[in-house]
């Protein structure tokens, strides 16, 4: 009898120490004005949770394993990160990047062949600024951080969300138009357009 009563205490214990082990967290998201973002995504090292900021601002959790880096993210303002330092109360303020325009490129403007290009990547290495085209062909949009890890835009095709395989098949001398959205310009696509939006249109 003795026996399992050690045992169900050091159960009873066991449980009790695990549920001690976790950690409240509470996170309120202002912007540069110190007004409460409702709707902020937060990310915990690059990991969205489910739930987002509530209409003061607030985000409220508990966790095991401390992140090391807590981001917020709102497609109209844009985001911000810091590092995780195992504070209980946190404000993080969001503040508009630099950088957030459109920028748009017509291949039928003076001195610009799409022809010359083998594939759509090969026409936006250098073309268009704040786009970079790495060699293996992955897109990054300046002034992004990551969202899940990842950098890849939004690719949008006469009007409709295409993967980045259909986006490669483009080919140049079909295209009418390019513009890359930025910022603020994302705000209609949503978290989708969390880094940046590539909207083309052909012929």
């Amino acid at each position: 009898m003795k026996k399992y009563i050690v045992i169900l205490l050091g159960v009873l214990f066991f449980s009790v120490n695990i549920h001690s082990q976790e950690k409240k967290i509470t996170i309120r998201v202002k912007d540069v004005n110190n007004k409460p973002v409702a709707g902020a995504i937060i990310l915990f090292d690059n990991v969205k949770q489910k739930v987002w900021t509530n209409s003061k601002g607030i985000f409220k959790t508990k966790f095991k394993v401390a992140p090391k880096e807590i981001s917020a993210f709102h497609p109209n303002i844009g985001i911000t990160k810091i590092k995780y330092e195992g504070r209980e109360n946190i404000l993080l303020k969001i503040k508009k990047g630099n950088d957030a325009h459109v920028v748009s490129t017509n291949p039928k403007r003076k001195g610009s062949n799409s022809s010359q290009f083998n594939t759509i990547y090969d026409y936006l290495r250098g073309k268009i600024p704040g786009v970079h085209v790495s060699s293996d062909n992955i897109i990054a949009i300046r002034g992004y951080n990551s969202i899940n890890g990842n950098m890849t835009p939004l690719f949008i095709l006469n009007g409709t969300n295409i993967s980045q395989e259909v986006f490669g098949r483009i080919i140049p001398n079909d295209i009418k138009s390019i513009t890359v959205l930025k910022g603020p310009d994302t705000t209609i696509y949503g978290i989708r357009g969390a880094n940046g939006v590539i909207v083309v249109k052909t012929k």
